[in-house]
């Protein structure tokens, strides 16, 4: 059946608006284009709901998604596009922007003196590869970029020097469930980099230990993988943002930052004797293991 129309309007009664039911669509043959005759007011809104709603309709409907097709997912805040899968779309920077692919930030704290949200921008360090990575503009000043996701459920995955499940240029995220991990060159490129002044560059965010936080003194050096202990800058750390220094004294079992048995809980390890093998996530010998995120400004 064909309808060949002029116009279509919908009812006073109705504001006018026209409903498709959900278990249709309008499809637009190759070559056609949706255009609005007054460009000044009028935008398109594309399809809209909860991660749960849109598989309700995939099994109720028993209708899958095309490639191609667009929404804005309510649960997670953001543009996707499907292509054999939903994929978030970089939202909320414009063409030539700081964070995006073609003008590159430095550091997070350039994003958070442009005034953006938290959110996934690009991060390029001197002499290093751009990478589209998250940045917290929420918490602690701003400015922080997640440089490691460590799970206890890869264990010892994340000390390491090198890279960790770091697929083309889509750095560590928070809903990782499985360790990824920035390069130690990268993030030292990253410290490097920073126009960041203050005397804690490093976050240690446990998620397991209450949560707990962990700040480690700026001038330390990436090396996530080696003992702790013959570093001082990397074993001085503060429980608060900008404060007071404490300069532990582990042994040599600290791995990466922190402290891991001398304050009786009140700091913690990136990691911890590694040769054991079984020593997962950050850790801390009364608290034991957690899955927490290294931040860096």
């Amino acid at each position: 059946m064909k309808l060949n129309v002029g116009e279509i309007r919908g009812l006073l009664a109705n504001s006018y608006n026209i409903t498709v039911p959900s278990d249709s669509a309008i499809s637009f043959a190759t070559g056609a284009q949706l255009t609005h005759s007054t460009l000044s007011t009028s935008h398109m809104v594309v399809p809209y709901g909860t991660t749960v709603e849109w598989d309700n309709q995939v099994r109720v409907h028993q209708k899958d998604f095309l490639n191609g097709q667009m929404r804005w997912n309510t649960t997670d805040q953001q543009l996707q596009v499907y292509y054999n899968g939903w994929m978030n779309l970089v939202t909320g920077i414009s063409v030539g922007d700081i964070g995006s692919q073609q003008n590159p930030a430095v550091d997070g704290n350039a994003i958070m003196r442009a005034g953006k949200s938290s959110g996934i921008y690009w991060i390029q360090p001197e002499g290093e590869t751009a990478y589209q990575m998250y940045v917290n503009n929420d918490d602690n000043g701003g400015g922080w970029v997640l440089c490691v996701h460590a799970r206890t459920s890869t264990c010892q995955e994340h000390m390491t020097n090198g890279a960790v499940r770091i697929s083309g240029t889509t750095g560590p995220r928070t809903t990782d469930t499985s360790t990824s991990k920035m390069a130690d060159s990268w993030i030292q490129a990253l410290r490097n980099s920073s126009s960041y002044t203050g005397n804690t560059a490093y976050w240690m965010h446990a998620l397991d230990f209450g949560p707990k936080n962990v700040f480690i003194q700026s001038e330390a050096t990436v090396d996530l993988l080696s003992s702790a202990s013959d570093d001082n800058p990397r074993t001085r750390v503060s429980t608060t943002y900008q404060g007071g220094l404490s300069d532990r004294g582990p042994n040599s079992g600290t791995r990466g930052f922190g402290d891991h048995h001398t304050s009786g809980g009140t700091y913690f390890a990136y990691g911890r004797h590694p040769e054991s093998g079984n020593n997962c996530g950050f850790r801390e010998d009364s608290n034991g293991a957690s899955n927490g995120y290294l931040w860096v400004k």
